[in-house]
């Protein structure tokens, strides 16, 4: 570990839920206020990277994978649940752990092409790659024609922001790879929105500071619930206020 390296896993991605929980603060009760937005573009950098290295760290990617796509499901009952209470309208809309089970589809596929390059792999990501792409514009397309609201969150910028830090187990030339893909995604997704741009910019230069450990505790578990449990409290009281 280099004398610069002084923040682990936990310690960014307790960063990253503070993004998320202001960034969704101000969507649900505060939507005048775009400052919470825009400090919201942190999360999911931050989030992204470290679905990456889950897909080359963790020893089952099967397993993996279904314990967020399963948290996705937990996650889209409560903004359901939510949207009927209030009779408000989400459409279709697929949440941002929707997005990531995507992500981990990918980077297992590039993976496996890394492993062994084979034209059969080569060909399956390729495949991968155009089917999430047809994914994200068959959404945009429905939603045009019809008036619904039907998107996954991040769309297919989000589902291959994780993909460049697969690419390389180098650390430097993983945070090169890494900061060119977010900010290729970052110019997608907000175009000339120079803050918006600029704060998603960031967790590139906070991972610079990344010592390659978890931290001392296991908080594994609770970043997972950490998702779902705080949407529950942010909709509560916006429930309550709206009594």
């Amino acid at each position: 570990m280099k004398k610069g390296d002084v923040m682990n896993r936990n310690h960014l991605k307790i960063i990253a839920c503070i993004s998320m929980l202001i960034d969704h603060i101000g969507f649900v009760l505060f939507p005048q206020y775009e400052w919470f937005r825009i400090i919201g573009r942190m999360a999911m950098p931050i989030f992204a990277f470290f679905i990456g290295e889950g897909c080359l760290y963790t020893r089952n990617r099967k397993k993996y994978f279904l314990r967020l796509f399963i948290l996705a499901i937990i996650c889209q009952a409560v903004y359901i649940a939510e949207s009927l209470i209030t009779g408000g309208d989400m459409g279709l809309y697929f949440n941002i752990l929707f997005t990531f089970s995507c992500s981990i589809i990918l980077c297992s596929v590039f993976l496996r092409l890394d492993k062994d390059n084979t034209l059969k792999n080569r060909a399956v990501f390729i495949l991968t790659v155009v089917a999430f792409w047809g994914m994200d514009w068959l959404f945009e397309y429905i939603s045009d024609a019809t008036g619904l609201n039907m998107h996954i969150d991040y769309g297919i910028e989000g589902i291959i922001l994780p993909l460049f830090a697969v690419m390389s187990r180098d650390k430097k030339k993983k945070l090169i790879l890494f900061a060119a893909g977010l900010a290729f995604v970052a110019v997608r997704l907000y175009e000339v929105d120079t803050l918006f741009f600029i704060f998603a910019m960031i967790p590139a230069g906070l991972l610079c500071f990344y010592n390659g450990e978890g931290g001392k505790r296991n908080m594994k578990y609770f970043f997972y619930l950490f998702y779902p449990l705080h949407l529950v409290a942010i909709y509560g009281v916006d429930y309550l206020i709206n009594l």
